[in-house]
Order: C-alpha cells, then sequence, then structure tokens
C-alpha cells in the first residue's frame, strides 16, 4: 500500500453534481435515522398514556409493546431503504441544481473553473486550488462517504466546536490517480482513529 496519494481534477457541472449528491444522501440518511429514532418513542409515548394499550392487563401490554418494538424496527429500516432508493433520485435532481449554482460562482470568484487537488500523505491531507490550501489532520475525520461516482472524507471544521460543525472533502472517483478507492478507504481507516464508525459509509 501507498503512503501517498493525490487527486487531481478540473470542477465541472458533472463533478460537483457526484459531490453535492454525496453530501446530500449523508445528511439526508442522518436525518431520516434521526426523525425515525425520536418518533418512535414519542408516539408509543403518546399511545401509552392516552390509549388502551393490550386492554390493560399485564399480558396484552407485554405483547404491545413487543409488537410495537417490531413494527418501529421494521418502519425504521423501511424508511432507511426508501430513503436510498426511491427518495435518492430526488436528491440526486436537487444535487443537480447545487451543483449548477456552485459552479457559476466558483467560476465568478475564480475567473473561471476550478483546478483542485488532493494531497493524502502519511500524518495529513491537503486540499489545494490556485488561491487557497486547506490542510486537516487524520484526527479529526468523523467519516468517510462513497457512492458510484464520489468519495468524501468528513472532517471537523473546528477540532474545538462541540457538535455537528463539519466540513466535506469530496472528489469524483475517477480524479484519484491509480483510481483504487478501495486503497484509498483502507489507507485512511488505518489513519483515522477517531471515527465512530470503522468503515466506509456506502451509499
Amino acid at each position: 500500500m501507498a503512503n501517498y496519494y493525490r487527486v487531481a481534477y478540473k470542477e465541472s457541472q458533472n463533478t460537483l453534481k457526484q459531490i453535492c449528491e454525496l453530501f446530500r444522501v449523508d445528511s439526508s440518511d442522518i436525518t431520516i435515522k434521526f426523525v425515525m429514532t425520536v418518533m418512535g418513542p414519542l408516539v408509543f409515548y403518546f399511545m401509552w398514556e392516552y390509549g388502551n394499550p393490550g386492554g390493560g392487563t399485564p399480558g396484552g401490554m407485554t405483547f404491545f409493546v413487543i409488537k410495537y418494538i417490531v413494527v418501529w424496527a421494521l418502519a425504521f429500516v423501511a424508511a432507511v431503504i426508501l430513503n436510498r432508493t426511491i427518495w435518492r433520485k430526488v436528491l440526486s435532481t436537487t444535487a443537480v441544481g447545487d451543483a449548477e449554482d456552485q459552479f457559476d460562482r466558483r467560476c465568478r470568484l475564480n475567473g473561471g473553473p476550478v483546478s483542485s487537488e488532493i494531497h493524502f500523505f502519511d500524518d495529513h491531507f491537503d486540499s489545494v486550488t490556485a488561491k487557497k490550501t486547506r490542510s486537516f489532520s487524520y484526527q479529526d475525520v468523523t467519516k468517510i462517504l462513497e457512492t458510484k461516482e464520489a468519495f468524501g472524507v468528513v472532517v471537523k471544521a473546528d477540532p474545538e466546536t462541540v457538535g455537528s460543525a463539519r466540513a466535506m472533502i469530496g472528489f469524483p472517483k475517477t480524479a484519484l490517480e491509480g483510481n483504487n478507492t478501495d486503497e484509498l478507504a483502507e489507507f485512511l481507516l488505518e489513519r483515522c482513529r477517531n471515527m465512530k464508525r470503522k468503515k466506509v459509509k456506502k451509499f
């Protein structure tokens, strides 16, 4: 395995669409899981408090609890599947609009399409354009994302920030020299030791 990986590409509406979609599907996945997690106990509380679960008998109430947990789990799984299939088409369409807006704005600010590079070194990685270089520590990486077309690394925008403030450094898979994203993923997983999920989140 190499100790250095390089990404290089010129931004276009298509490359930005791939990156925007990666961010969109991850945000949507987080949102649907949060909603389903919160709604489950909330609905259960109102049914238990204001309804008549199981007819009020101990056996009936026990059966109600078991049935509710099973239905809630199935609904959770169904929501995640729908989010990653049918709803994915909506997110893809939204990503097209995001990419168009970003491409126009970045071209205006930079006098034309931006040439972007990412250098993955042994102890950190840099995101480089003609006007700006940003350096990131692997310790601040919280998540690694992947779709069929794009790859992304999510980092805490400010190591001192408490909460969800984050930045995503994404790129089209074809922009990786050698085009071996599986090897890059293995390289990153060895170094990003503060990730809660010790694997690539694939969509």
